[in-house]
């Protein structure tokens, strides 16, 4: 059973007196444990479909389903935030650590929001963080540690509280080759041995060929998919 099911998915924005069809009729599913890239010119509508995906904005038209609840109108902005709690993992492209908590505390706060106790939390959160190599890190701020450190950390906060899908929009996006590499180990290897679903927007061709499945966008329509 598909843990995403998305169907003739639309989305049209305003500016002024132009209407702007961003998606136009998408429809795709993902099964557990799958790793899909998505890629296509900027433009294209990608980012459009990660935000409607991870409950950050709504359709104008078309269904989405992930992991049995449909994001409809008519669910409650409550329940979406709860959604959105326990069901995805954010990972951007400017990874978002807050500024005043240490790397273990950034990764601990989705556990803590969950009601984990912070023993619970810290152990958990000490061991994502060894697995994305970052354990000398641990009592360190996000301004003591490298932007190829801070994205390892964006990761773990993810993947800490094992939601049933991962988001990541252009998450090498400013990362140089040798950080790039890293993190595409690290997310590829979380994948394997966690069997997450991850779905990636990139421009990387790197990033993109780690993926088990790729599709294209262009003009907010996804053309055939292809296989690694």
């Amino acid at each position: 059973m598909a843990i995403l099911d998305v169907t003739d998915l639309h989305k049209t924005y305003r500016d002024g007196e132009i209407l702007a069809d961003v998606l136009k009729g998408i429809t795709f599913s993902v099964e557990p444990g799958e790793f899909v890239a998505i890629q296509g010119p900027s433009g294209a509508g990608k980012s459009t479909l990660l935000n409607l995906l991870g409950a950050l904005d709504r359709p104008d038209r078309g269904k989405i389903v992930i992991d049995g609840l449909e994001l409809t109108a008519d669910v409650k902005k409550s329940q979406l935030d709860i959604f959105r709690r326990d069901k995805i993992g954010f990972i951007f492209q400017n990874h978002y650590l807050m500024q005043e908590f240490t790397v273990l505390e950034n990764v601990t706060m989705p556990l803590r929001a969950q009601g984990y106790t912070k023993a619970e939390a810290t152990e958990r959160a000490q061991q994502v963080l060894a697995r994305v190599g970052l354990s000398h890190r641990v009592e360190h701020f996000p301004s003591q540690i490298s932007g190829g450190e801070s994205q390892r950390v964006a990761v773990a906060r993810a993947v800490v509280k094992s939601p049933p899908l991962i988001l990541a929009d252009e998450p090498t996006g400013n990362l140089d080759s040798e950080n790039r590499h890293r993190f595409i180990d690290v997310l590829n290897t979380l994948q394997a041995e966690d069997k997450l679903t991850v779905i990636v927007v990139t421009h990387e061709a790197e990033l993109a060929m780690a993926a088990s499945r790729r599709l294209l966008m262009r003009d907010g329509r996804l053309e055939a998919p292809s296989q690694v």
